[in-house]
């Protein structure tokens, strides 16, 4: 199989200073014209699958990509961003808020080309837990790959997930250990990262890619 990894259109929480951080930021008007290049770029790319995660960052990006193709958009519980849906800023910011209901995910797209995790419930995502702490972020991720690996295997299929920053340096720190992607810069809004999975063997094709966005749109921050 092969797995694009696109990192969300610039969130409000990219864009502003650290200490405005919200728990479930929209994208920006700079985000929207990242989001209108990637699905430009998508339109041309033949993949059978489009996965997102629930935080309305990546579900607002996955709709451009959406309006463009004639897939059905997979909401995964469990991609979301490091820490889950909390409240806050810095080291001390614990504080778990819902994440969207049920309703709220779906209504993103279209109701008969949206099937949704049957996790998420009206309640929410995050159900106002604590921050999810690195080792169960670590092994979280693990949990995705297991899925990936059972759901597609060994097939030829083209997978797509619309993702965050440290959930993709994660998955790719466990799928390719021998990559030095910490030495790669930070993962730029709507960026796309390319594997390949080869005899159970995954292999970084490219990473971080924004050739398809002019220079003035291409933001990075990971916060």
């Amino acid at each position: 199989m092969q797995l694009y990894l696109i990192r969300h259109a610039e969130s409000q929480n990219n864009a502003r200073p650290v200490h405005n951080r919200v728990e479930d930021p929209t994208i920006t008007p700079v985000g929207h014209l990242q989001a209108e290049h990637l699905a430009g770029w998508m339109k041309s790319l033949k993949f059978d699958h489009l996965i997102t995660s629930p935080f309305k960052r990546t579900l607002q990006t996955t709709r451009y990509v959406f309006d463009v193709t004639d897939h059905t958009v997979h909401v995964w519980h469990h991609v979301f961003e490091q820490g889950g849906c909390f409240k806050g800023f810095g080291p001390d910011a614990k504080e778990g808020a819902p994440g969207l209901g049920r309703t709220s995910v779906v209504d993103h797209f279209p109701a008969d080309r949206c099937i949704a995790d049957e996790t998420i419930s009206e309640q929410g995502w995050w159900f106002g837990k604590q921050r999810e702490t690195p080792q169960d972020h670590s092994t979280r991720v693990t949990s995705v790959i297991d899925r990936i690996n059972q759901t597609f295997g060994d097939s030829e299929q083209v997978v797509t997930m619309v993702v965050h920053a440290q959930f993709e340096r994660e998955l790719l720190h466990q799928l390719v250990p021998h990559a030095s992607i910490p030495q790669l810069g930070f993962i730029k809004n709507c960026s796309i990262t390319k594997l390949n999975n080869v005899g159970n063997n995954w292999q970084l094709d490219w990473f971080n890619s924004i050739t398809h966005m002019p220079a003035k749109l291409i933001t990075g921050s990971e916060i």
